[in-house]
């Protein structure tokens, strides 16, 4: 009876400092791992400010490559948000990005469910041609005495994965081309079909002005003739473009196109389904340039261009100065 009391008496003892030890213990813990990568901050941030392909270099995909993903809101950015339902070794959760400073910062706030919540962050700074990269994680025990335990393994449990995560990142970034996206951010939309005119030609750069001036006119006049009403600004449809020449469907969108098609001038429809925008400010002679660069980060993002660019010109060149000319780039995506 003896030995049971005494016993007790240090179990009741071990509790009570296990407790006490615990309150003194702090509600959080952080840990971070840091890579340099051979490519520019905004071809790192372009990869990371969103969920299509965190799981080409995640560390916890392969420990249960059958867990079901599903992803809502916007694609990219703040309120960009990952959800999954996986075995033991991934559990189930969701990961939102609440922060976003193109090509510094990026903050994601993670939601384990009964297991907590916690913080992601990506923190990126130039070093030469490349980027050093930060990944940190700040976790909170809400007050738990359990989780203030659980806080003095994180690092150790955490912090080999993001190791493992961070190499498989620099591997994947450090096997695509070079490519500076500084200034370029893209909208995935569904956008609908319009009715359209147009009218299929070809140019050089020298002679684009003049051919697409006549087709427009000849749509014009057309459209005016048979009482049609221009619904939305001109654009063009690229149908096939090199260093030498630019082939593509000038078009204005109408009303109505139920008018039989006269005089090479045809109708048909814009393009209808999912599609990333851009946004180009400047002269048209820098559209070509914008439009690589549109293309650059839609495959960092890891989207498939499935059809042709779409250009709409969206004001007047002939009243505003060219750094205000505005086009609206559309590009087909899978």
């Amino acid at each position: 009876m003896r030995f049971l009391r005494n016993l007790l008496i240090f179990l009741v003892v071990v509790v009570a400092i296990l407790v006490v030890v615990g309150f003194v213990l702090p509600d959080g813990a952080h840990v971070e791992r840091t890579v340099t990568i051979n490519r520019p901050p905004s071809q790192v941030f372009t990869v990371l400010n969103g969920f299509r392909r965190f799981n080409e270099w995640s560390p916890w995909f392969d420990k249960d490559p059958s867990a079901k993903y599903t992803y809502s809101g916007p694609a990219v950015g703040v309120g960009s948000k990952s959800s999954w339902v996986g075995n033991k070794d991934v559990g189930s959760g969701s990961q939102t990005i609440v922060e976003s400073r193109p090509y510094e910062f990026i903050k994601s706030a993670l939601d384990f469910g009964d297991m907590g919540q916690a913080n992601a962050t990506y923190t990126l700074v130039a070093v030469g041609d490349g980027t050093k990269l930060t990944w940190g994680l700040d976790a909170n025990a809400g007050g738990k005495l359990i989780g203030r335990y659980f806080n003095l393994m994180m690092d150790a449990m955490v912090g080999k994965d993001y190791d493992q995560g961070l190499a498989k990142l620099k591997a994947l970034l450090e096997g695509m081309p070079v490519t500076d996206v500084a200034g370029v951010n893209g909208t995935e939309v569904t956008v609908a079909a319009k009715p359209i005119y147009f009218v299929s030609a070809s140019a050089t750069s020298d002679s684009a002005k003049a051919v697409l001036t006549d087709a427009y006119g000849r749509i014009g006049t057309f459209i005016a003739a048979h009482q049609i009403k221009m619904q939305d600004a001109p654009l063009t449809i690229t149908t096939s473009y090199d260093d030498t020449s630019w082939k593509f469907d000038a078009a204005i969108v109408v009303d109505r196109n139920d008018v039989a098609s006269a005089d090479g001038i045809e109708s048909g429809k814009t393009y209808a389904g999912k599609a990333v925008q851009f946004v180009h400010n400047g002269p048209y002679e820098l559209l070509p340039a914008a439009t690589k660069k549109a293309f650059s980060w839609l495959t960092l993002q890891g989207y498939k261009p499935t059809g042709n660019v779409m250009e709409e010109y969206v004001n007047d060149p002939t009243t505003v100065p060219p750094e205000q000319i505005q086009t609206r780039l559309t590009i087909p995506v899978q």
